[in-house]
């Protein structure tokens, strides 16, 4: 599923997750989480990004 939609689905915007990845050691900022969420940059930090994020929400659908 589209992580946009997701996180309209746990009610989160994507500056939430700043410090969401913060606490799995991942910094980031808000140029760059968007970057990876739209697919823009293919840089390895995007990926991880991307990855934790994608982690970080099945963990909270899964708890919801």
């Amino acid at each position: 599923m589209d992580t946009k939609i997701r996180l309209l689905q746990l009610n989160l915007k994507q500056v939430d997750l700043i410090e969401l990845l913060a606490e799995k050691g991942i910094t980031a900022n808000k140029v760059e989480i968007n970057l990876a969420i739209n697919g823009r940059s293919t840089q390895t930090k995007h990926k991880k990004i991307l990855e934790a994020v994608d982690e970080i929400l099945t963990e909270m659908e899964e708890k919801k």
